[in-house]
């Protein structure tokens, strides 16, 4: 005998469908990096696991050397144009891998790394990123300026924030997030 199923138990069943482009930019555009640039990073869904950021720019731009903790590895996913993700790996030697539309670059936690926009198209990016208590090696010894933590942000700066262990959501940006 086939036993109807309990759904009632579940978290509540719904989707939410988030306009990257229409979710806030983090800072004034320019203000990741002291070079003068044009690049533009929109966190788009954080939950208490994961944060998902969508980032924009222009050839030339660059998000310059910066280290993430051990425990925060990256998942980049290139939409268009071309990046070179510059690395240095265990011996400090810089490494590159370059990603054009399509590609995935998974870059290991720990890894001092840089951001560079090249060719001639602009450049998009989404990025997944696990939850940790401190993403950057450079806010354990001060040195964070123009850095933030996703964590931290307000919700004025977020398209989609759930609480997943209460199965609620915390922000919902009107003009980026529906259900439809």
């Amino acid at each position: 005998m086939v036993s109807e199923k309990d759904y009632s138990v579940l978290p509540e069943q719904q989707a939410y469908k988030v306009k990257a482009e229409d979710c806030p930019v983090i800072g004034e555009p320019g203000s990741i990096s002291e070079e003068e640039n044009s690049q533009e990073i929109r966190e788009t869904v954080i939950t208490n696991d994961f944060h998902v950021t969508f980032t924009t720019g222009e050839p030339g731009d660059i998000i310059p050397w910066h280290t993430h903790m051990p425990s925060l590895y990256q998942v980049l996913v290139t939409l268009e144009g071309e990046c070179i993700w510059h690395y240095k790996d265990n011996e400090g030697d810089e490494q590159s891998i370059r990603a054009g539309p399509g590609d995935v670059v998974y870059l290991p936690g720990g890894a001092e790394n840089k951001v560079e926009v090249v060719g001639d198209e602009s450049h998009t990016h989404m990025g997944v990123y696990p939850k940790v208590p401190i993403p950057r090696v450079e806010q354990l010894v001060g040195d964070a300026e123009n850095t933030y933590d996703p964590w931290e942000l307000s919700d004025s700066h977020v398209g989609l924030r759930i609480d997943t262990d209460n199965d609620e959501v915390r922000h919902m940006d009107e003009d980026a997030v529906s259900t439809e």
